[in-house]
Parts: structure tokens; C-alpha cells; sequence
């Protein structure tokens, strides 16, 4: 696969037309999403962030195979939905005119193991730095939490249900705090000591935000710092109670998570949503969920899981889309498994990553049981 670096502005009418047809090439012909800002007719998606944006995109033999889009709040505040999930009334009294927000950071399917989104995320930092940004802001789905945080991206606030995309994670990038970028080893920091560093706003943000500025970058964790915050939200190792890692060692689990991401959620965040295409799972550290199937308007409870127990299953080892909801009815605590982090994991330990897999194997056959017991006591009740 060729390696491309250069980065291109989008400088005239035919370029930004281009990047909007190329948003609509993979949110909806390729992904199957219908967000509402799509123009089925010219088949492009282009929304009011666009009118002045500074957008950035990556070609390759005259077709564009990536794009990101760089908006700036000294030029105009950003809309208000924005400004509400971003919590920027917290972060305009000081900073006003050094906020900026990164969005519709597409790649094409056939470059997204390419360097093409690393060069994305260097030029966009580099342009919001030459700007004046102090603040930038983004947001993602829970599987790519991983991804945003080890460029230097950091949580502050509760997710929040976008209409289109799912439950998502509001994001912040300190981009003056250029030791934050050395310590999680963000591939930024090369870029970043070549502009002024500003310490005072990591500080800030400590003070601002401090139960979310405790949250460890998996960069900045180690595996036994991460064995012991999951052993501690378990109340026991995770192999004696995650039916997923049964008859694995602790030595075994731990190697096969190494680090990952836990979420936190708030009682009434739906985490999945029926209907929803995601490629990950959740082990439930803490906390109690529900999971609802809706149909004609009508909800039915299909199961309430707690500590131990998965859910996400089924889209993650398919392509099927969400088949139900799942609901957090306490505050909870959950641990993130992607298809990257399982694919990296099937690399690197082949063997654990069987034993993995067969115990999920396992998971469902129970569940598709259970299922199948539920529909025949109806059927003959």
C-alpha cells in the first residue's frame, strides 16, 4: 500500500465539492448511514460547520482517499448542540479565541492501514496550532476511544446519543501541553515542540476537570496498573469472574488485555442502540444494564446483565446491525473490545485469543438457548 504524507487545503469550489462527494461515498454508500445533513440527490453531505471550515484532505492518482474538516470559534461560534456536548461555556471565559473543533474525519476503506490517517491528524493539529488553537475538540464512538487518546486526546464530560451515529464520547486536545503529548507518546509530539509550549493549561484543565483528568491514558499505563484498576472494579481477577476468560490464567488474561479502555456511564445512557451498525463489546465492570428490543413502538426487556457479564456481542463478530438496546440503569463501569484490538490480539497471541473466542463461542450458544427456551414456553403457555 502506498504511503502518502502530503496533505492538501481545500482551496476552491471544485475542491470542497469533491470532499463532500467522498463524505457520502463512505457514510452512505459504503456504511449504510443516512445522516440528515446527506444530499441523496447530488449525493454529497455537507452541513453548516462547512460554510467556513478549513478543509483539509489526502489523494492518491487524483481521487480523494481521506479528508478532515477544522473548525475555528474566533471566527464564528460553533452551533449551539456544540456548544452545549462540549461543555464550552466551561472553556470560552478564558479561552474564547483559542477553541477549535476537528470533524468528518473520513478515510476510505482501502487506506485506513495506511498512513494516511496519521498525516490527517499531524496537518490538522498543525493547522489548528498555526490558528491559534489552545482547546480542539472532537468526538468519536467508544470502539476508537483507544485511537483518539493515544494521539492526546483526553475525556471531560458524559457521552452523548448523536442521532446518527450512536452513543459517542465527547473529546478534548490540550494542544499547548506539549509534555502530555511526550507522556502518552503521541505521535504529535514530534509537531508539538516545534510550537510554544503552555504547561498552565494542563493545570487548568486539572483543576476545571478533575474527575476526568484522573482517567489513565493506556500510553501512560502499565499492565499491572491496568490489571489492578479492573481487579479492583471486579472485586477479583478478572479470569475467576468474566465467563469470557474462563479457564484462562490470570497471567493469560493479562497478556490478552495488556491495556485497554474502560468507559464510565451514567444511569439512562443507552451505550447501543438498536439498529446501529458498531464492531465492538462490552464487559461489564461495574454498575447494571438492560437490554430492550423495540418494536412498533412497543419495548421488551430482554435482560438485565451486571459485573462479569458482556454485551455487543452479536454486531461484533458479524455484520449484522444492533439488535436491541442496551440501557445503563446504574452508574457503570465497562471495558472496550474492538475488532482491532481483538485482531492485534489474534496476531500477537494466537493461542489466547482461541481460548477467547471459544469462550464467547460458548456466550452465545447459552444465549441463543435461552432464546429459543423463552420463545417455545411462549408459544406453548
Amino acid at each position: 500500500m502506498k504511503q502518502i504524507s502530503d496533505i492538501k487545503v481545500a482551496s476552491s469550489d471544485e475542491d470542497r465539492e469533491r470532499i463532500f462527494r467522498f463524505r457520502y461515498d463512505v457514510y452512505v454508500t459504503e456504511m449504510g448511514k443516512s445522516p440528515a445533513e446527506a444530499d441523496h440527490q447530488k449525493k454529497i453531505i455537507r452541513d453548516e460547520l462547512d460554510d467556513d471550515a478549513h478543509l483539509l484532505y489526502a489523494e492518491d492518482e487524483g481521487q480523494i482517499v481521506g479528508t478532515v474538516r477544522l473548525n475555528c470559534r474566533s471566527k464564528k461560534k460553533f452551533p449551539d448542540v456544540w456548544e452545549q456536548r462540549y461543555d464550552i461555556e466551561k472553556f470560552a471565559p478564558s479561552f474564547g479565541d483559542h477553541i477549535s473543533m476537528t470533524s468528518r474525519m473520513m478515510v476510505a476503506k482501502d487506506y485506513r492501514g495506511s498512513s494516511v490517517p496519521a498525516a490527517l491528524v499531524g496537518a490538522v493539529y498543525s493547522a489548528g496550532r498555526e490558528m491559534g488553537s489552545k482547546f480542539d475538540f472532537c468526538n468519536c464512538a467508544p470502539s476508537l476511544l483507544e485511537f483518539y487518546e493515544q494521539i492526546g486526546f483526553r475525556r471531560f464530560t458524559d457521552g452523548f446519543m448523536d442521532e446518527d451515529n450512536g452513543y459517542h464520547v465527547p473529546l478534548v486536545m490540550l494542544a499547548r501541553d506539549t509534555q502530555y503529548l511526550r507522556q502518552v507518546r503521541s505521535p504529535l509530539y514530534r509537531v508539538a515542540r516545534n510550537f510554544e509550549h503552555e504547561p498552565e493549561t494542563g493545570a487548568w484543565f486539572q483543576k476545571t476537570f478533575p474527575s476526568h483528568a484522573g482517567i489513565a491514558n493506556s500510553r501512560s499505563r502499565n499492565t499491572d496498573e491496568f490489571w489492578k484498576q479492573l481487579s479492583d472494579q471486579l472485586a477479583a481477577p478478572p479470569a475467576e469472574c468474566i465467563p469470557l476468560f474462563e479457564s484462562l490464567s490470570d497471567e493469560e488474561v493479562s497478556g490478552f488485555l495488556r491495556s485497554g479502555t474502560v468507559l464510565s456511564l451514567q444511569p439512562g445512557d443507552r451505550i447501543i442502540r438498536q439498529g446501529d451498525v458498531g464492531d465492538e463489546m462490552y464487559i461489564i465492570l461495574s454498575g447494571v444494564a438492560e437490554a430492550v428490543s423495540r418494536k412498533e413502538e412497543q419495548e421488551h426487556s430482554l435482560a438485565i446483565m451486571s459485573k462479569g457479564q458482556i454485551f455487543g456481542e452479536v454486531a461484533f463478530i458479524s455484520t449484522a446491525v444492533r439488535s436491541a438496546d442496551v440501557n445503563a440503569l446504574t452508574e457503570m463501569q465497562v471495558l472496550i473490545i474492538s475488532k482491532g484490538f481483538l485482531t492485534r490480539a489474534m496476531r500477537k497471541q494466537p493461542e489466547i485469543s482461541a481460548k477467547v473466542l471459544f469462550n464467547l463461542s460458548l456466550i452465545l450458544a447459552q444465549r441463543l438457548r435461552d432464546r429459543t427456551d423463552s420463545w417455545v414456553e411462549a408459544m406453548t403457555s
